[in-house]
């Protein structure tokens, strides 16, 4: 029987911490469990899962849906999506199956690209590529969720792209119902393209389908910016989130996450350093609750800061003692994002 190769491109940059991963997370679970059921994607549909941060990655092979195990996801900093669709583009040709004069190949691969932000490597090439190649590689569906999505990327990927505009646990889950739906009707030999119009989220004023020819302009600044601190009282590490306010370019402090031990092996490029008077408010640290942070001048580590802060504190990396030193401004060091 001919196979229905599924392709999950999943973005696991920084900007997917907390909530966004861990829906991804269940959904694929949910994804899986719905797939099982229906006998004719047991017989017809194979998945592979790729993740992109820094690297892009194939953490599970083109596999058939009952021996499909789900991949642990993490995050870790930068967007490579140029990665990713080179990596995309290459399991591809080597995966599928091609109808020759003897055979009837594989049904064209389907590909569900999840992304929250703005790519971090050369994406343009591999996009290019991806267009010119024939015939069509792979019918690919590019989901941006959330207010900090670049559309002008993803039209440049494909034509049919949709706006996930609440990146919560709920909508996520919604997302892969919908995509296991999709999956089950192009397992039974539908050719047509997904429709939005069956979705579950259908008219929710949540999803929207992104016309190309009217795409909202493209930012020139970050919309978001992560910084790397480090709990006082416990030494370990997590990610504080600003996201740019447009009426008073600032940002503003969104949320703080716990990082892995491992989040740090593998690394991002980083991106030049940001002025403290860019950076407005805080948010309490996820390990002990200190309200405020500041940055070392010794070694550059930003951790958290008890409120008030005492005469004189320890930095929890260098071990330098540090006293007060004013408000004056000062550069941040930034993570990739």
């Amino acid at each position: 029987m001919r196979r229905l190769p599924v392709y999950i491109l999943i973005d696991c940059s920084e900007s997917m911490a907390g909530e966004p991963i861990e829906g991804v997370q269940k959904g694929l679970a949910a994804m899986l469990n719905t797939l099982r059921r229906d006998p004719h994607a047991l017989e017809t549909v194979w998945i592979s899962v790729i993740t992109f941060d820094a690297n892009a990655k194939q953490v599970v092979p083109l596999t058939e849906v009952s021996d499909f195990n789900i991949p642990t996801l993490s995050i870790k900093p930068g967007t490579s999506l140029g990665a990713a669709l080179q990596l995309l583009a290459i399991r591809i040709k080597k995966d599928v199956q091609r109808t020759t004069a003897d055979t009837k190949g594989d049904y064209r691969p389907i590909v569900f690209l999840l992304t929250d932000g703005q790519p971090t490597d050369n994406w343009e090439d591999a996009a290019a590529a991806l267009k010119t190649v024939k015939p069509k590689l792979a019918n690919i569906y590019a989901i941006g969720c959330g207010r900090d999505v670049d559309f002008n990327v993803l039209s440049e990927i494909t034509d049919i792209a949709y706006h996930m505009k609440e990146v919560s646990g709920e909508m996520i889950a919604k997302f892969f119902v919908w995509l296991s739906a999709s999956v089950q009707s192009m397992s039974q030999g539908a050719e047509s393209p997904i429709s939005l119009e069956k979705s579950p989220f259908a008219n929710s004023g949540g999803f929207d389908l992104i016309d190309p020819y009217n795409l909202p302009i493209r930012s020139d600044v970050p919309l978001q910016v992560f910084l790397h601190s480090r709990c006082m009282n416990t030494k370990q590490f997590y990610m504080m989130r600003y996201v740019f306010i447009d009426e008073h370019k600032v940002y503003l402090a969104k949320s703080a996450h716990k990082l892995p031990d491992d989040f740090f092996s593998e690394g991002g490029d980083v991106p030049p350093a940001i002025s403290s008077d860019l950076l407005y408010g805080g948010v309490p640290c996820p390990f002990c609750g200190n309200a405020g942070w500041g940055q070392c001048g010794n070694c550059g580590q930003i951790s958290c800061n008890p409120d008030p802060l005492p005469p004189q504190i320890q930095c929890p990396t260098c071990l330098a003692i540090l006293r007060d030193g004013g408000s004056g401004t000062f550069d941040v060091t930034r993570s990739s994002g």
